[in-house]
């Protein structure tokens, strides 16, 4: 018997990531490979690993009966998903199973809205050696005293994305990325504004246009910017946004604050992620509410806290180690592994955590 099983999603054609690598991989920055199993659904058929603790990836082709056979063979079984949509990924015959063996679920973020009856947990998203190189590198840099200049109020690059948003029970699809930026760059033309749209595809491209008319001076000037140059745009920037991507988590929000920015975005009051964001020096935008004021707040910030980009660095590295998941870093597996245990439950984990009114 393992320690841990991952058991991948194997009905969706999204990336290795998303079946639940990200999630093993996680697991044996740890605790090492001997102690973390990883099986697809046919592999668990033909050679079935047992588990002290089996993560079950949804969507996935095991039935109630094999579902059942696994609650069985293991201690725990925690089902997740990865997917980038407020419904759970689970078909009505896999739940029933499900929710008799087990009051978990993961997903990337958590929003208190949710009313789904279970203790809903984070799981760990995905790094990249790129960012930590990134990281790496700036931090260096500022050792040997080379501090960034700021020649930017505002940055954000990104797709249009629409976000998924869960309000009052109901999915409503926003473009929350196009709004800030149309307010930035229209309704603030004096704020010097970095980014734009990017990798505008033609179904998005025909929607917005019918939905908002002529958009081009919100596109960026470049089709597209390699990482290295957009991280020295997020360090050359007093303040940068983070809106929701396809649902309201995204990698900006750590990227920003690793780049020494003021953070605006999308409301977290309300939501979670495994990574925590600080408690002080992030300006939350209400859901619905215009970016323009959050984002004359964060300039304000910038320049009545200079020190806020070390603090939130500070803040960040008792999780990480310059933007990756390490070992010397046991407060975040401490954060994930309580949300597994019997007692407190997951809404009481997040409470100590909330994150109040800026």
């Amino acid at each position: 018997m393992v320690d841990w099983l991952v058991i991948t999603a194997d009905c969706t054609e999204a990336g290795r990531g998303v079946r639940g690598y990200t999630l093993a991989g996680f697991l044996r920055t740890y605790f090492g490979r001997r102690a973390v199993a990883m099986q697809s659904p046919e592999e668990w058929r033909h050679a079935p690993v047992k588990a002290a603790t089996a993560f079950v990836g949804l969507p996935s082709s095991l039935t109630p009966e094999e579902l059942q056979r696994l609650r069985t063979d293991s201690r725990q079984v925690v089902p997740f998903d990865y997917l980038d949509q407020q419904e759970l990924a689970w078909n009505p015959e896999q739940e029933i199973t499900i929710r008799r063996t087990s009051d978990r679920y993961l997903k990337p973020w958590f929003e208190r809205a949710w009313r789904h009856d279970l203790q809903m947990g984070m799981l760990p998203i995905r790094r990249y050696s790129r960012f930590t190189a990134a990281v790496v590198c700036d931090r260096c840099s500022r050792c040997l005293g080379s501090r960034p200049e700021a020649i930017h109020d505002v940055a954000f690059l990104g797709r249009p994305n629409e976000t998924r948003m869960y309000v009052d029970g109901q999915v409503e699809m926003v473009d929350q990325r196009f709004h800030w930026i149309r307010d930035i760059k229209r309704d603030a033309p004096q704020l010097k504004f970095w980014g734009g749209l990017v990798e505008v595809y033609p179904d998005a491209r025909e929607r917005l246009h019918a939905t908002y008319g002529q958009f081009d001076d919100l596109m960026h000037t470049e089709k597209k910017v390699g990482f290295a140059a957009y991280y020295r745009a997020m360090r050359s920037s007093r303040v940068a946004l983070a809106p929701g991507g396809n649902v309201p988590w995204t990698y900006r929000h750590y990227e920003s604050l690793y780049a020494g920015a003021v953070l605006a975005t999308i409301d977290y009051r309300e939501r979670d992620m495994l990574i925590p964001l600080p408690s002080e020096g992030v300006v939350h935008v209400p859901d619905g509410a215009p970016v323009l004021p959050a984002v004359h707040e964060a300039l304000e910030l910038s320049r009545r806290t200079p020190q806020l980009g070390e603090q939130h660095f500070a803040h960040l590295e008792q999780y990480l180690r310059f933007g990756a998941y390490s070992s010397r870093r046991p407060a975040l597996l401490k954060r994930f592994t309580a949300q597994l245990a019997s007692s407190p439950p997951v809404l009481q984990i997040r409470e100590a955590s909330r994150l109040p009114s800026p």
